[in-house]
Formats: structure tokens, sequence, C-alpha cells
């Protein structure tokens, strides 16, 4: 027969279950702190999430969503709740959806990290782009089980475009590129030989011009003669100035005595200063050797001659004079013809703001040679400077270094 509880044994089973009662509450309350703390952290991470300009979501192991941050559900057009369980065919086209689903099957497969570009298009079909970060999920308990995927995407759709522009370009400018350089080899060899033979037969002309008494005549061949060389002269010009501007211009320097390429180039000049009753003169002093581009240096010296040729009225003067300076000599050309404003020389060394000017006989030119003997002066390593005087004449003088490294 049982016998009934007393009082003190209830009690005390009251309190054994009190004491119970009490730690189960705590643990209760200990893990409804920790179930805040971690909603806390969940939804700060996922408010994170929904302020980052990028798509992120995860899939199960079964390729399903079941998580999107904002972004990604706005470009899916659907909520939170409508999104968990779909897959890549409710929001992408079939195409899309087999490059997708065959890199998802790799990641879980395989457990590898990957990215990759995928394309796809909008509901107007037009063209989109996105580069995937994709990295496998796995358990918490158990590291080698993969439970899933986490997904990182980026619209590279302006980004691919600029690209494609660039490459674009870039196949536009060859095209330009082999156009230009056709053409360079037409104005090299087609366009100034047949100058070349007209020059030589206007000489030949010029030298027998006591021949004849035709003075209309005489003034037409001095004329062919004159074009045919300032012609010759912006030919070559521009060829030197092209290959200057895409760095193909190249140095080389040689021993040279000055004062016999100064009379070279004057006697080049003769026929035109000849045709404007102009005198040229040079009266070297001492024999003056340097190390220097001989082609560049003549170039320069042409160019300065046929410019105080041009701007210099008929029946002038145009001197060339050379200084030495220690390590430096320095060539003047200079002339008494119409000079130049303040105004006018600021000018002359920028192709963008420079108005070529008439010759004193009308005579014509592209701007080009002042530009020209600026650059080549600096590259062989000196400096260049005008002096001048309106309606006094111009002096133009430039330095160069006795040697010239190669």
């Amino acid at each position: 027969m049982n016998r009934e509880p007393t009082y003190k044994e209830l009690k005390k089973q009251n309190e054994f279950l009190q004491l119970e009662l009490d730690r189960v509450t705590d643990h209760i309350k200990q893990a409804q702190r920790i179930n805040e703390k971690a909603n806390s952290r969940i939804h700060y991470l996922e408010s994170t999430l929904d302020q980052l300009d990028t798509y992120i979501y995860i899939k199960d192991n079964q390729k399903k969503y079941v998580y999107a941050n904002k972004k990604t559900l706005k470009f899916f057009e659907c909520t939170d709740n409508e999104l968990k369980g779909s897959d890549d065919s409710s929001y992408f086209p079939k195409e899309t959806v087999k490059v997708i689903s065959k890199i998802d099957d790799s990641i879980i497969k395989l457990g590898e990290n990957t990215n990759f570009e995928v394309e796809s298009k909008d509901n107007d079909g037009n063209r989109l782009v996105f580069l995937e970060i994709k990295s496998p999920l796995f358990d918490k308990n158990d590291k080698n089980k993969i439970v899933g995927l986490c997904g990182i995407s980026t619209d590279i759709t302006e980004r691919k475009k600029q690209e494609d522009a660039i490459k674009e370009n870039h196949l536009q400018l060859k095209l330009l590129n082999k156009t230009k350089d056709k053409l360079f080899s037409i104005i090299a060899h087609d366009l100034r030989s047949p100058f070349y033979g007209i020059n030589g037969l206007s000489e030949l002309l010029i030298e027998n011009l006591n021949n004849t008494e035709n003075e209309e005549a005489k003034e037409y061949i001095f004329l062919i003669n004159s074009l045919t060389k300032n012609t010759l002269t912006l030919l070559d010009n521009l060829l030197t100035w092209v290959k200057s501007q895409t760095k193909e211009l190249h140095f080389n320097p040689e021993k040279i005595t000055l004062s016999e390429e100064i009379v070279e180039v004057i006697t080049l000049k003769r026929s035109i200063s000849k045709a404007k009753n102009i005198s040229l003169s040079y009266s070297p002093k001492d024999k003056i050797e340097l190390y220097t581009d001989k082609n560049i240096l003549q170039t320069i010296l042409r160019n300065l001659i046929s410019n105080a040729i041009k701007f210099t009225h008929v029946g002038g003067n145009v001197n060339i004079s050379v200084t030495r300076n220690k390590e430096l000599i320095e060539i003047s050309v200079s002339d008494n013809g119409v000079g130049m404003s303040e105004e006018t020389i600021s000018k002359i060394f920028d192709l963008s703001n420079n108005t070529p000017l008439p010759g004193t006989n009308n005579e014509q030119g592209s701007g080009l040679g002042l530009v020209l003997c600026k650059e080549l002066v600096e590259k062989l390593g000196g400096k260049f400077w005008v002096e001048s005087k309106v309606e006094k004449g111009s002096d133009f003088r430039f330095t160069l270094p006795m040697s010239i490294s190669e």
C-alpha cells in the first residue's frame, strides 16, 4: 500500500522543481539573447548587403535560390518569398541558363571558387554582360559537404561597350595608319620624283637663258624653277615633320665641317635668290668641325635661308654668320626684309595658331618650315629664337652643341 508523501517531502519536491524551472528559464532567456544577437547580426548583414551596388545571392545544392539582396530582387522583379525555391530559368533566357547551370554544377561538385563573364538580354532584347564571382558554401559541421553556393554579380555592360568601342577605334586607327603610311609613301616617292625632274629641267633652261631674248619666257622659267623648289621644300618638310611627330626621325651623327654644309645649302638656294636679285653672303672665319646629324642640320639651314629670301624685298640681302662659344656654336640667318611684330613672332611657332603670310613676291607657304626648324634644333640639343623689327628685317638664330650623343 502506497504511502502519501508528507508535507516536508512535497515541499522539497516543489523546491527542486522550482530550481529546474529557473534553470530552464535561464537557458531560455540565454537562448533568446543569443537569438536576438544572431538576428541583429543577420539584420545588419542583410542591411549592408542591400546597400551594395552589386548583385548578391545564395543558392542551395539544387541550384535553387534561398537568398538575394534588394538589388538582385529588383533586377528579378520579384519579392523575397517569390525568390525562394525558384531557379535561373525564371529570370534568364535559355542560353544564359545553360551557361550558368554548367558553372554552378562545377562549383557544387568540385568546390572550387570561380569567376567568369556571362551574357544575357533584358526584356527589350538589349545586351547585358555580368562578371560573376562564385564560391561554394560548406556545412558548418562537415567541411567537406557542399550545401550550396554564394554568388556576387557585377553589371559590366557599359564597360564592355567601352572596351568594344576601344577595339573598334583601335582597328580604325590601324586602318588610318596604313592609309597614312601609304599616303606618305606616295609623297616620298611618286610625288617627289616628278618634281625633281621638273627642277632639273628648269635649272637647265636657266643655264641657257642667255640664248633667248624673250623676257616673258625668262620670267616663266624662273617662276617654274622657284615654284618647283618651294614645292620640294614643302614635301621634304612635311615628311620630316611627320617623322619627328611619330618618333620615326632617326639621328645619324657624323663629323662634319660646318662651312662646307652652309656653302652647299647656299649653292642650292642661289637660283631662288637670283630670281629676286637677293645677295646671299657668308664669310667663314674658322674651320669648325661638328659631330652632329648632317641631314637635319641642312634641313634647318635650307628652311631658314628660304624663309629669309621669301620675306626679303627684291635687291635685298641675306647674311649667314657663325660664332663659337666654348662648346656651343651659334648660327645666324639674318635679312633686311619685312620683319615681324612681337605679336607675329608669338604665333609663328604654333601651327594651330599660325596663318602663313605671303612673301614679298606673293610666295606662298605652309608655315611649317619655322616650326620644323625649332623642333629639329631642340632635338639636336640646341636653342632656337628670333629677333625682328617691322620693315627692318629678321635675325633667326640657333645654337648647337659641338657634339651630340648617338
